[in-house]
């Protein structure tokens, strides 16, 4: 009696069984550790301002040199979230990341008509007043990341624009 069409059903049902709990599991924990770490670095109080990445940095997975990076971690359980920044004299971008690591907002400094940047993150549904005007993002989940990258392309340009990127501030409005 030959087994192998046994064995070759039962690595098939394996391979199957270890590609959906790749999809759904590893993204969730890779994004909990990540924001473990940007949490760690104070994060979920505001925005982060992190220096030019080097060698050891990893608060930004796979951070390229030539970017300075500015993170807030979100919890839309304690209300919208409000990112407010004024975008420096070289390529910027914002781009907000659920907890499941999808990227569901992104702009940069191209796409905005003006030389700030006010936007609200919520959920479905928040109800808030007040912020008529304001473009508005819907999180798919309570939690996530919001990331701003600047184009660092030599130490004067750092320097000149560095001020202008530690303005951007990232608030939780609470729900009343």
């Amino acid at each position: 009696m030959r087994t192998w069409p046994l064995w070759i059903a039962a690595a098939f049902v394996a391979a199957i069984i270890v590609h959906i709990l790749t999809v759904l599991l590893l993204p969730p924990a890779i994004m909990s550790m990540a924001m473990i770490r940007m949490a760690d670095a104070g994060a979920d109080a505001g925005v982060v301002h992190a220096p030019p990445p080097d060698a050891r940095a990893r608060t930004v997975v796979r951070p390229s040199p030539d970017l300075a990076y500015s993170i807030c971690l979100f919890d839309l359980t304690k209300g919208p979230l409000l990112v407010k920044a004024t975008v420096p004299d070289t390529y910027w971008s914002v781009s907000a990341f659920a907890h499941n690591t999808d990227n569901f907002f992104v702009v940069n400094d191209q796409q905005l008509p003006g030389d700030t940047l006010e936007l609200l993150i919520k959920r479905e549904e928040d109800e808030i007043s007040g912020f008529d005007g304001v473009p508005v993002s819907f999180a798919p989940t309570d939690k996530g990341v919001v990331l701003m990258r600047m184009l660092v392309t030599d130490r004067d340009s750092y320097l000149k624009n560095d001020t202008v990127r530690r303005s951007a501030s990232c608030e939780t409005i609470p729900q009343g």
